[in-house]
């Protein structure tokens, strides 16, 4: 074994590295290429050595000390100093690479420059991105450069028992034929043994009450290009009639031979019976000259009143485009509130016309944060200039308007007072603006930091200057301008803003501790302690909010504080109506109970469990699999292993809980009536650090998507008891959802989803492989030749043989060509 500290200082020069007076290449993306690769003895244990290596592909030699290499990861690396080069690991781990003088590499030779991480690698989302070039001193030429990425290597034994246990996985799971009518399951439904046959033209009549819901039934109508709606009688096969006792989002649904008959109370009732007419219908039928459907009678309510969705899009932006998508994909699948995080440490994405800077500054990503022109390059954006990757005012009012329309309620988060670099960060630039000006007071308007604040810490992404100094009444000032502004956006859009969140959350250890503003608020306050800063800023801005008729939401900490001993319950705000998005319940973290001892001591709680719903998350262990492992791998069953007020009925079989003897658990807050009655919802959630592109946001969210969906609405399960609980009955509820969800809900929105394909999972037995998938409805490609399958490689029908020195590759292949994870099978 090589000793740690021989292998952080050791680096390979490949060819002649030197001073020379001979020509030099221009150093660009045409004359040099850079791979990773793990280093040799990596392990991700004691030695965590890792390797850049950069090959000079022209014809002349090229010189490196006039460019700086910089480089993002997902965690930070050992700052390092030779005589050849320096790495400089920097805030929000922005990796600087500086060479020394006289480095040159020769035409077609290499550099390898080696490097090691603090925390092990384990997937594609934690390698570099985001490579770039920069000149020392002219910081305006810069080019980005890709990165070839060699996998961490696998031995032929370990593919072997990852892909046979996905196998048995599988077969465990998948139990039953039977497929769910509708997705989410309705609370009633009784099914008849004939089928309605509607064709050419159909005739509905709408009661006059819900002339609102027009748009909505003439959208559904579009659907059908093979038959025509013409409006008709009270007899007419299609009603919608105005029926009084229904809840705000409970319907009637009937279909019989006489045609199809919707009732409710209100609109929003009749939008969540066309979700479920869309769920009755096959993938055929939208594009048939007939509609066939089951006989049905159907009474419907759904168990949460709040189903939703978190989108992060400061970390990597998504545009109006995609929002706009993923509200018509909640829409369909009965989902009401649309929690948008628009503004972290990375990113400010909402245009606020009072405070430009908060997007010229905070929006923007770029090579030239030196020179105040925006943020540092960071998840992936490297040399790309991210001036446009913010909503402007009329966007945001329409996608208010477009959620509207679909009964979606959109939830603001202004990250507070941590997680807030962005909108701290761009008051900076304003404060010097106005300096310069000779304008001090509007200068400090609303500055969010203490320029004397010598607080040392690092957040849970690394930085250390992203907490605003809530001593400052500048803060304040901020946080209030922010909020009238979104409530001018919500009475834009005919709309009132009634909630809205102010983050709340990870405020790291260290934050205010030298801070002499803080010192003086401390002072006033007669405390000695910082901990009681904390519930000192929950209640100014819940007075804020209350005072502009806003209900304040937050993270779980809003509702929590410490004593010295870290954070805990704090009962004295219980009462305050702040609504709390608690997601820690990391299994062996300690805190698998939060949900239910904050919803008993009284707080209104949405339940966003990051074990489960936490969407940017990898699947499994699989180097290619995109996403994060720090709460779990969640794959669809770890997802709908989640039974909101009995956690740890479930815990043995998600991924982490399985590592626990029984009743280690047994200790912990179980949820009391009390509890029950202030457990308003569930939701779930995509951080957006590995997510760069709509695609892979698809790639993340669906399938998983559809389990969230499936417990926010669905009535409790008959297993959703810890007393009770049986694997066996969840596993063939499991497999009649998995049916619906492969076989016809992934086939409706594969035209504009890019969702994850399922793997297949390979088993060898007497001889030959047999082979099933994650989910079923997908055909299965393989090869014997080590090639990647494609649609003209031999479909998988019955078990294959197998013979010695041959490589077998499985993998699903869609309609359009896209295929999903290969498996690699190499025989002995």
């Amino acid at each position: 074994m090589i000793p740690f500290k021989r292998i952080f200082s050791f680096i390979t020069l490949l060819g002649f590295i030197g001073l020379s007076s001979a020509a030099l290449a221009q150093l660009d993306s045409s004359t040099i290429t850079l791979k990773w690769k793990p280093g040799e003895h990596y392990n991700g244990q004691d030695n965590q050595e890792l390797n850049l290596m950069l090959k000079n592909i022209g014809q002349t030699k090229i010189r490196l000390n006039e460019h700086d290499l910089w480089f993002t990861a997902l965690f930070p690396v050992e700052n390092k100093k030779t005589s050849d080069y320096e790495i400089l690991s920097g805030n929000g781990n922005l990796i600087r690479v500086r060479f020394n003088d006289d480095l040159y590499i020769k035409p077609q030779d290499s550099l390898q420059v080696s490097y090691v991480s603090k925390y092990p690698v384990f997937n594609i989302s934690t390698v570099p991105n985001g490579v770039y070039f920069q000149h020392r001193e002219d910081m305006s030429t810069f080019f980005a450069v890709d990165v070839e990425v060699n996998p961490l290597p696998v031995t032929n034994e370990q593919r072997r028992m990852h892909w046979s246990s996905l196998y048995d996985k599988n077969r465990e799971r998948q139990v039953t034929e039977d497929a769910n009518l509708i997705l989410p399951t309705p609370k009633y439904l009784k099914k008849g043994k004939d089928k309605l046959q509607l064709a050419n033209a159909i005739t509905y009549w709408v009661d006059s009450v819900f002339e609102q819901e027009m748009e909505n039934l003439m959208t559904f109508a579009d659907q059908f290009p093979g038959v025509r709606f013409v409006e008709g009688t009270e007899k007419s096969q299609f009603t919608v009639r105005h029926v009084p006792g229904y809840g705000k989002e409970a319907y009637g649904l009937k279909i019989d031979d006489r045609g199809i008959h919707i009732e409710a109370s209100e609109g929003i009732g009749v939008f969540y019976a066309l979700q479920s007419l869309r769920s009755l219908l096959d993938v055929p039928s939208f594009a048939a000259s007939e509609i066939s459907l089951p006989h049905v009678e159907i009474k419907d309510e759904p168990r949460y009143t709040y189903r939703g969705f978190m989108l992060d899009i400061s970390r990597n932006f998504k545009d109006k485009k995609t929002i706009l998508k993923y509200l018509d994909l909640m829409s369909r699948y009965k989902l009401n509130t649309f929690h948008l995080h628009f503004i972290d440490d990375e990113g400010w994405r909402i245009e606020i016309s009072t405070l430009p800077e908060l997007t010229e500054i905070g929006a923007n990503r770029s090579p030239l944060f030196g020179k105040h022109q925006g943020l540092q390059p960071t998840y992936g954006s490297g040399a790309a200039g991210t001036p446009d990757h913010y909503l402007s005012r009329a966007d945001f009012v329409e996608i208010l308007r477009y959620a509207k329309q679909r009964h979606i309620t959109v939830v603001p988060e202004i990250e507070t007072p941590g997680h807030a670099r962005a909108s701290i960060k761009a008051m900076e630039a304003r404060y010097h603006r106005y300096i310069e000006k000779g304008d001090k007071a509007e200068a400090e308007r609303y500055l969010l930091h203490d320029f004397e604040d010598k607080s040392v810490y690092s957040s849970a992404q690394y930085w250390n200057d992203n907490v605003m100094n809530v001593a400052l009444p500048s803060v304040y000032t901020f946080i209030s301008v922010v909020l009238d502004e979104f409530k001018s956006m919500y009475a834009s859009a005919d709309l009132e803003l009634r909630k809205v969140s102010l983050g709340g959350d990870e405020v790291p250890e260290g934050a205010w501790e030298k801070s002499p503003k803080i010192k003086m608020l401390m002072d006033s306050l007669g405390t000695t302690s910082v901990y009681d800063v904390w519930p000192y800023y929950i209640k100014k801005v819940n007075a804020l909010c209350q005072e502009k008729g806003l209900q304040l939401v937050g993270w779980e900490e809003m509702g929590m504080m410490n004593k010295g001993k870290g954070m805990e319950v704090n009962p004295g705000l219980a009462s305050s109506n702040i609504q709390l998005d608690v997601w820690n319940n990391l299994i062996g973290g300690g805190q698998e109970d939060l949900a239910y001892r904050l919803a008993n001591a009284g707080y209104p709680t949405v339940y966003i469990s990051a074990n489960n719903n936490y969407f940017d998350m990898a699947w499994d262990n699989v180097f290619e699999e995109p996403g994060l492992r720090w709460a779990s791998y969640a794959d669809l069953y770890q997802s709908y292993t989640f039974l909101p007020e009995h956690f740890f009925a479930s815990i043995a079989y998600s991924i982490n809980g399985a590592k626990y003897e029984k009743g280690y658990f047994s200790h912990k807050v179980r949820l009391n009536e009390k509890g029950k009655s202030n457990l308003v919802g569930i939701k779930g959630g995509t951080w957006a650090e590995t997510i760069v592109s709509e695609e892979r946001l698809d790639y993340m969210v669906f399938p998983r998507l559809f389990s969230l969906a499936e417990r926010a609405w669905s009535p409790r399960k008959p297993y959703e008891d810890e007393n009770k609980f049986d694997i066996k009955p969840f596993n063939k509820d499991y497999s009649s959802f998995l049916n619906k969800v492969g076989k016809e809900e992934l086939p409706k929105i594969q035209s504009f989803v890019k969702f994850r394909l399922p793997a297949v999972g390979v088993r060898e037995e007497q001889g030959k492989l047999y082979a099933n998938t994650e989910y079923p409805g997908f055909d299965v490609y393989y090869t014997v030749d080590g090639n990647i399958p494609t649609r003209e490689s031999s479909k998988y029908s019955e078990p294959v043989s197998l013979e010695a020195g041959k490589t077998y590759k499985f993998t699903v292949i869609d309609k359009t060509g896209r295929h999903g994870t290969v498996s690699v099978i190499k025989s002995k």
